[in-house]
């Protein structure tokens, strides 16, 4: 999987599933921008898991990365599986 079909399912997946404006969510927002707290982050690693089928550890996912940095963290464990 290629890391712009990773960014655009976890795009998908931050509107459908967790609400975010899809106007706001781009690569280069970041989570404290999209105004995801804590337990929204340690949601979104436990979904992340389960959509990408790789390990992502809740702590690994901090609100001042951007949804891009997220998207190559998921490929990094992808191309590793």
């Amino acid at each position: 999987m290629s890391n712009n079909d990773t960014l655009n399912r976890l795009t998908t997946l931050l509107v459908s599933h967790f609400g975010a404006s899809e106007q706001r969510v781009s690569g280069t927002a970041t989570f404290e921008e999209l105004d995801f707290d804590s337990l929204a982050l340690v949601e979104l690693a436990m979904v992340a898991q389960k959509e990408f089928g790789v390990e992502v550890d809740e702590q690994e996912i901090t609100p001042d990365q951007s949804v891009q940095d997220v998207a190559e963290l998921i490929d990094a464990r992808t191309v590793a599986a």
